[in-house]
Formats: structure tokens, sequence, C-alpha cells
């Protein structure tokens, strides 16, 4: 994650897995990331404890684009998602046993067909 950054890379025109890892604790090689053309799955990651990193990022998927947050058992917080305002189809939220609020999402505007939480 952190060489994706050192690239100055700021969108991912497809789909972004960021997956079942004991390793990563924060999303800070995603820094400049803005927009996910296609779909966002961050899930099983052990040890990650927030989205900081994805600070910047506005927009995932396009008509059909999913963004899953699963299974991640030490993120407390969403609060690096509070740019994002669309979500081109699903948004799920999921199993992240030490979530404590969805202040992140204070400004989503659109998610274009289901919200799970």
């Amino acid at each position: 994650m952190d060489a994706l950054g050192a690239t100055g890379c700021d969108s991912v025109s497809g789909y972004l897995y960021i997956r079942e890892s004991t390793d990563i604790t924060n999303l800070d090689g995603l820094a400049n990331i803005a927009s996910v053309g296609r779909s966002l799955y961050i899930y099983s990651n052990d040890a990650l404890t927030n989205l900081d990193g994805l600070a910047n990022l506005t927009s995932v998927g396009g008509s059909g684009g999913f963004l899953y947050i699963e299974n991640n058992d030490a993120l407390t917080n969403l609060d690096g998602l509070a740019n994002l305002t669309s979500v081109g189809s699903d948004l799920s939220i999921n199993n992240n046993d030490a979530l404590t609020d969805l202040d992140g999402l204070a400004n989503l505007v659109s998610v274009g067909d289901s919200l799970r939480i």
C-alpha cells in the first residue's frame, strides 16, 4: 500500500481490495486516492483500527460499484470516510466488532442501491 501512495496515484479505475491481513494497521499509503471506479473491499484485516488514510476518498463506483467494510475486528470508527459523498451501488458495513459509530459517513448523500449495516 505504501508503494502505491509513493507513486502519487489519485484514483483506481477498477477494484481495490484490502483484505485478509494481520499486518495492515492503517491505510495511510492510500492518502492520495480520491475515487475508486468500481468497488472497494476492506475486509478481514484483524489489526486495522481506522480508515484515516482514505480521507480524500469522495466516491466509490459508478453504477454497480460497491463499498464493503466487513470483518475488521479492530476497526473503531469510519472517520476516514468523512469526504465520501457517493457509492454507486451497495454499501455494506458488517461484523466490525469494535466499531462504535458511523459518524464518518455524515457527508454521504448517495447510495445507488442498498445500504446494509
